[in-house]
């Protein structure tokens, strides 16, 4: 039983699952992601611009029409490298980190309203008050197309960072 004062408890951070997600967009001969052999992984180092790649392979994916397990296990894997560029280069005294949905939840109440989803399983978190959702970007271009690109995501978060000092 916790003394007082009584603090919240802290999230799971997934930290560690995602970024081996990340690695399985890039590279999984035993379980590969579908379209990875259309995909330049030799151009995917992380970098914000590797996302421009990412953006060009997802206008290939979204002519696939990927359903069921095969979605899945692209938009995880997917949206995993997108959130990882974004870890990686966001700037600020604290990290940012991977968590579950009902754990970004109980930190926000509002983002109870995306609702659970595919998009959702996972939130990048800014370890303050900041959300974002890289595997709901990877849906939606899937869905939309360009106008939802990945890259300019990535970059925009990355700059939302930048200027708050995260």
């Amino acid at each position: 039983m916790p003394i007082w004062p009584f603090r919240p408890r802290q999230p799971e951070l997934q930290d560690q699952g995602l970024a081996d997600l990340a690695q399985m967009f890039l590279l999984n001969p035993d379980d590969p992601t579908p379209g990875s052999e259309l995909l330049n992984v030799t151009r995917c180092d992380f970098t914000v611009e590797s996302l421009k790649v990412v953006d060009d392979h997802l206008e290939v994916m979204r002519l696939r029409n990927l359903e069921g397990e095969a979605m899945m296990k692209f938009v995880l894997r997917c949206g995993a490298y997108v959130g990882e560029v974004i870890r990686r280069h966001a700037p600020g005294a604290k990290p940012w980190h991977w968590l579950k949905y009902d754990d970004a939840v109980r930190l926000d109440q509002r983002l109870a309203a995306v609702g659970a989803g595919l998009g959702t399983a996972a939130v990048l978190w800014d370890g303050r008050a900041g959300f974002c959702f890289p595997l709901g970007r990877v849906g939606k271009y899937l869905a939309n197309g360009a106008e939802d690109s990945v890259s300019v995501f990535a970059q925009v978060i990355i700059d939302r960072a930048a200027r708050k000092g995260a």
